[in-house]
């Protein structure tokens, strides 16, 4: 187990924690550990209200650019330091796991967790752990996508559809991701759109993103992987994908408006909060399984989710090394945790006992209609 296990008093260093996830996980963790979180990043100001509203016990000034700030953040001797942030991650990981410290990553870029993993024989040697794919997707939907294939041992492919609410907050680093995707395009060879049925939604078309989560159950799981997403608008979603196609992300790339793009979905808030991330296992002889958790906020699901994974890194229950959310614990454990927080489980077809929740989903329950 990590050595900051028998360190019960050291602190919990969040950087990023006045963004929309961030936010969430500090006061979850602050309502559980009192006096232990320290809020940390660019702006002192920011993270001071961190502070002032009950969010932290303390707040610091970290450039994760800064090598010099970084070495400044860990002589804090934290017990796990949370990048609640897409900047200078595989570095302050390395940083991290060289002095022992657990590291939590909430990022959804392959390319971030790919730099992370490499490090894991750093974080055995030094008996830390790096804990990745924290969050919706990745996160809920690599848990998710477990259960299935635990559940269906002959399963062939993974299929993981995510729909996202359009309402509510919009973290700034999140929507820069899907932004800067739009603009990558449908790289050649990618699966292409499909039509399934989400659960409180009817029949979406929901189109192939780059989340991490399946480049990961396919090294994890073995198993051929596609995330695909939709947004809760019908309208907006086809309005988005169709710009895709037309390349105008890409474009705009190019006239370096991405962030003026950035800055205008930020301020959009139509549409409801809710959120649905659901994995569905299949064999080559028809049988499937699904498994789908629904919510409200896609960013505070996300700051619960991250808390929830830093209590278990806290308690020991993980190895050292580098692992993902759905090597962290028993599956039907953490679901089992999701329900006091407001998201609902459901399974199709119910398993046979009480370990992944409520037995409430059949193919034709009023949920899944229009």
């Amino acid at each position: 187990m990590g050595r900051n296990e028998d360190r019960p008093g050291a602190p919990i260093v969040i950087v990023g924690a006045y963004g929309a996830v961030g936010r969430v996980a500090a006061h979850t963790l602050t309502s559980w550990y009192p006096e232990r979180v320290i809020v940390a990043g660019r702006d002192p100001a920011r993270a001071r209200e961190m502070v002032l509203s009950g969010g932290a016990a303390r707040a610091i000034r970290v450039d994760v650019t800064d090598p010099g700030d970084i070495a400044r953040m860990l002589d804090e001797r934290p017990a796990v330091v949370v990048m609640c942030v897409e900047r200078g991650n595989a570095a302050v990981a390395r940083a991290c796991l060289e002095r022992g410290v657990h590291h939590v990553d909430i990022s959804a870029t392959a390319a971030i967790l790919n730099e992370i993993a490499e490090l894991d024989s750093l974080a055995v040697r030094h008996a830390a752990t790096a804990l990745l794919s924290v969050g919706v997707a990745p996160g809920l939907s690599n848990v998710l996508a477990r259960h299935c294939v635990e559940a269906l041992p002959s399963a062939r492919s993974v299929d993981i559809d995510l729909l996202l609410g359009m309402g509510g907050a919009h973290g700034d680093d999140s929507v820069r991701w899907v932004v800067a995707n739009l603009a990558a395009g449908n790289a050649p060879g990618r699966a292409d759109r499909i039509r399934v049925r989400l659960r409180g939604f009817g029949v979406r078309t929901v189109h192939p993103f780059p989340f991490s989560d399946q480049y990961t159950i396919r090294d994890k799981l073995g198993l051929p992987a596609t995330t695909r997403m939709c947004f809760d608008s019908a309208a907006a979603t086809s309005l988005l994908f169709a710009l895709r196609s037309a390349r105008f992300f890409e474009a705009a790339r190019r006239l370096r408006a991405e962030r003026l793009i950035t800055s205008l979905f930020s301020r959009l808030h139509f549409g409801s909060r809710r959120f649905v991330v659901q994995a569905r296992a299949a064999d080559a002889h028809g049988a499937a399984v699904s498994s789908t958790v629904t919510g409200l906020g896609t960013a505070r699901a996300t700051g619960v989710v991250t808390a929830l994974a830093v209590r278990r890194l806290l308690t020991g229950d993980a190895a050292p090394g580098v692992r993902h959310l759905d090597e962290l614990v028993p599956v039907g454990q953490f679901i089992d945790e999701l329900h006091e927080y407001g998201m609902t489980v459901h399974h199709d077809p119910p398993p046979q006992d009480d370990r992944f929740g409520p037995r409430i989903t059949t193919p034709d329950d009023p949920a899944n209609r229009p």
